[in-house]
Protein backbone atom coordinates (compact mmCIF):
# COMPACT_ATOMS: atom_id res chain seq x y z
CA UNK A 1 0.00 0.00 0.00
CA UNK A 2 1.76 3.58 -1.26
CA UNK A 3 1.60 5.73 1.60
CA UNK A 4 -0.04 9.32 1.64
CA UNK A 5 2.02 12.64 2.25
CA UNK A 6 0.19 14.88 4.99
CA UNK A 7 -1.41 17.66 3.50
CA UNK A 8 -1.43 21.17 5.29
CA UNK A 9 -4.93 20.36 7.16
CA UNK A 10 -3.90 16.54 8.50
CA UNK A 11 -0.56 18.14 9.91
CA UNK A 12 -2.98 20.48 11.92
CA UNK A 13 -5.13 18.24 13.19
CA UNK A 14 -2.43 15.65 14.35
CA UNK A 15 -1.29 18.98 16.31
CA UNK A 16 -4.40 19.24 17.74
CA UNK A 17 -4.36 15.52 19.00
CA UNK A 18 -0.55 15.75 20.02
CA UNK A 19 -1.42 18.73 22.22
CA UNK A 20 -5.23 17.30 23.27
CA UNK A 21 -2.72 13.79 24.64
CA UNK A 22 0.02 16.18 26.67
CA UNK A 23 -3.07 18.22 28.05
CA UNK A 24 -4.93 15.22 29.53
CA UNK A 25 -1.42 13.30 30.37
CA UNK A 26 -0.52 16.62 32.60
CA UNK A 27 -3.91 15.99 34.43
CA UNK A 28 -6.37 18.73 32.57
CA UNK A 29 -9.20 18.12 30.69
CA UNK A 30 -8.85 18.75 27.26
CA UNK A 31 -10.70 18.17 23.79
CA UNK A 32 -10.88 19.16 20.28
CA UNK A 33 -13.45 22.55 19.25
CA UNK A 34 -15.33 22.81 16.27
CA UNK A 35 -14.09 23.88 12.85
CA UNK A 36 -14.23 27.70 12.02
CA UNK A 37 -13.16 28.71 15.76
CA UNK A 38 -10.70 30.84 16.30
CA UNK A 39 -9.33 28.33 18.55
CA UNK A 40 -8.57 24.43 18.29
CA UNK A 41 -8.85 22.79 21.74
CA UNK A 42 -10.65 23.52 24.79
CA UNK A 43 -8.98 22.88 28.08
CA UNK A 44 -11.34 22.28 31.37
CA UNK A 45 -8.49 24.05 33.89
CA UNK A 46 -10.84 22.77 36.63
CA UNK A 47 -12.07 25.99 36.90
CA UNK A 48 -12.83 27.72 33.87
CA UNK A 49 -12.45 27.24 30.10
CA UNK A 50 -9.77 28.04 28.45
CA UNK A 51 -9.36 28.58 24.30
CA UNK A 52 -6.70 27.08 22.89
CA UNK A 53 -5.45 27.77 19.43
CA UNK A 54 -2.66 25.32 18.18
CA UNK A 55 -0.10 25.98 15.92
CA UNK A 56 1.81 23.19 13.68
CA UNK A 57 4.80 22.26 12.51
CA UNK A 58 6.48 19.16 11.12
CA UNK A 59 9.77 19.92 11.18
CA UNK A 60 12.45 22.78 11.37
CA UNK A 61 13.13 24.77 8.89
CA UNK A 62 16.76 26.46 7.74
CA UNK A 63 17.70 29.75 9.50
CA UNK A 64 20.44 31.75 7.90
CA UNK A 65 23.55 32.15 10.23
CA UNK A 66 26.37 33.97 9.65
CA UNK A 67 28.89 31.06 9.51
CA UNK A 68 26.39 28.28 8.72
CA UNK A 69 22.62 27.44 8.29
CA UNK A 70 21.10 26.39 11.65
CA UNK A 71 17.87 24.50 12.10
CA UNK A 72 14.82 25.78 14.11
CA UNK A 73 11.02 26.17 14.20
CA UNK A 74 9.53 28.88 13.42
CA UNK A 75 5.67 29.93 14.07
CA UNK A 76 3.57 32.28 12.69
CA UNK A 77 1.45 32.70 15.47
CA UNK A 78 -1.02 35.97 15.53
CA UNK A 79 -2.30 35.60 11.97
CA UNK A 80 -5.24 32.78 11.23
CA UNK A 81 -7.66 32.42 8.17
CA UNK A 82 -7.07 32.52 4.77
CA UNK A 83 -3.23 33.68 3.81
CA UNK A 84 -2.82 34.51 7.33
CA UNK A 85 -4.91 37.71 6.66
CA UNK A 86 -6.43 38.07 10.33
CA UNK A 87 -5.30 38.42 13.30
CA UNK A 88 -6.45 36.58 16.45
CA UNK A 89 -7.89 38.98 19.13
CA UNK A 90 -7.66 39.48 22.91
CA UNK A 91 -10.72 37.11 23.91
CA UNK A 92 -10.75 35.25 20.64
CA UNK A 93 -7.64 32.94 22.31
CA UNK A 94 -6.29 31.99 26.04
CA UNK A 95 -3.25 30.36 24.99
CA UNK A 96 -1.41 29.31 22.29
CA UNK A 97 -0.04 25.58 21.79
CA UNK A 98 2.79 25.53 19.27
CA UNK A 99 3.55 21.71 18.01
CA UNK A 100 6.70 20.21 17.02
CA UNK A 101 5.44 16.89 15.07
CA UNK A 102 8.89 15.45 14.33
CA UNK A 103 9.93 15.82 17.99
CA UNK A 104 6.82 15.64 19.86
CA UNK A 105 7.48 19.24 21.88
CA UNK A 106 4.90 21.57 22.53
CA UNK A 107 5.73 25.04 24.09
CA UNK A 108 2.14 26.71 25.51
CA UNK A 109 2.02 30.85 26.05
CA UNK A 110 -0.51 33.17 27.12
CA UNK A 111 -1.73 35.17 24.12
CA UNK A 112 -0.58 38.29 25.66
CA UNK A 113 2.96 37.28 25.86
CA UNK A 114 2.68 35.80 22.26
CA UNK A 115 4.72 38.16 19.69
CA UNK A 116 3.39 37.74 16.01
CA UNK A 117 6.41 35.35 14.91
CA UNK A 118 8.46 32.78 17.35
CA UNK A 119 11.31 30.85 16.48
CA UNK A 120 11.97 27.68 18.60
CA UNK A 121 16.22 26.34 18.74
CA UNK A 122 16.54 22.91 19.10
CA UNK A 123 18.39 22.10 22.22
CA UNK A 124 20.97 20.23 21.29
CA UNK A 125 21.80 23.14 19.32
CA UNK A 126 22.19 25.39 22.31
CA UNK A 127 25.11 27.76 22.53
CA UNK A 128 26.06 27.13 19.32
CA UNK A 129 24.41 30.11 17.70
CA UNK A 130 26.17 33.34 16.33
CA UNK A 131 24.07 35.60 18.63
CA UNK A 132 25.34 33.44 21.63
CA UNK A 133 28.59 32.82 21.10
CA UNK A 134 28.96 36.87 20.71
CA UNK A 135 26.80 36.95 24.26
CA UNK A 136 29.29 34.51 25.44
CA UNK A 137 32.17 36.09 23.84
CA UNK A 138 31.66 39.75 25.23
CA UNK A 139 31.28 38.88 28.79
CA UNK A 140 34.20 36.65 28.66
CA UNK A 141 36.08 40.28 27.17
CA UNK A 142 34.46 42.06 29.66
CA UNK A 143 36.09 39.67 32.84
CA UNK A 144 39.75 39.32 31.40
CA UNK A 145 39.39 43.14 30.91
CA UNK A 146 39.83 43.98 34.71
CA UNK A 147 42.84 42.22 34.54
CA UNK A 148 44.46 42.36 31.11
CA UNK A 149 44.50 45.45 29.32
CA UNK A 150 45.98 44.78 25.92
CA UNK A 151 43.02 44.03 23.64
CA UNK A 152 45.22 41.89 21.23
CA UNK A 153 46.29 39.74 24.55
CA UNK A 154 42.33 39.41 25.31
CA UNK A 155 41.83 38.67 21.87
CA UNK A 156 45.00 35.55 21.33
CA UNK A 157 43.26 34.35 24.79
CA UNK A 158 39.61 33.31 23.27
CA UNK A 159 40.91 33.14 19.96
CA UNK A 160 39.37 35.78 18.54
CA UNK A 161 39.91 38.71 16.12
CA UNK A 162 41.64 42.41 17.99
CA UNK A 163 39.11 43.99 15.81
CA UNK A 164 36.08 41.66 17.76
CA UNK A 165 37.52 42.92 21.22
CA UNK A 166 38.27 46.37 20.15
CA UNK A 167 34.42 46.55 19.04
CA UNK A 168 32.92 45.12 22.50
CA UNK A 169 35.53 46.98 24.99
CA UNK A 170 33.72 50.57 23.74
CA UNK A 171 31.06 51.81 26.48
CA UNK A 172 27.64 51.83 24.05
CA UNK A 173 28.42 48.40 22.88
CA UNK A 174 25.27 45.89 23.31
CA UNK A 175 25.40 42.20 22.29
CA UNK A 176 22.95 41.08 19.84
CA UNK A 177 20.17 39.21 21.13
CA UNK A 178 17.39 37.56 19.36
CA UNK A 179 14.12 36.61 20.63
CA UNK A 180 14.13 32.80 19.84
CA UNK A 181 13.83 30.42 22.45
CA UNK A 182 14.30 26.86 23.50
CA UNK A 183 12.29 24.21 24.13
CA UNK A 184 13.64 23.34 27.60
CA UNK A 185 13.15 27.14 28.88
CA UNK A 186 9.53 26.91 28.13
CA UNK A 187 8.20 24.08 31.04
CA UNK A 188 4.40 24.21 31.78
CA UNK A 189 3.14 22.89 34.79
CA UNK A 190 -0.32 21.95 35.83
CA UNK A 191 -0.31 25.02 38.22
CA UNK A 192 0.68 27.27 35.13
CA UNK A 193 -2.45 26.26 33.59
CA UNK A 194 -4.69 26.80 36.47
CA UNK A 195 -3.25 30.66 36.69
CA UNK A 196 -5.79 32.26 34.52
Amino acid sequence: MKTRKSNELQIGKAGEYLVCADLIIKGLIAFPSEQGLPYDVIIDNGEKLLKCQVKTTSKPRKVPQRVKERNAYIFNVKRHGKNNQNLYHENEVDIFALCCLDSKKIVYLKNEEMPKTLIFRDDNMKGQHHDEKGVKYYNKVIELRKTIKNQAEIARKLGIDKAIVNKMMKKDYKPFETNARYFSDMNRNIEWFKSF
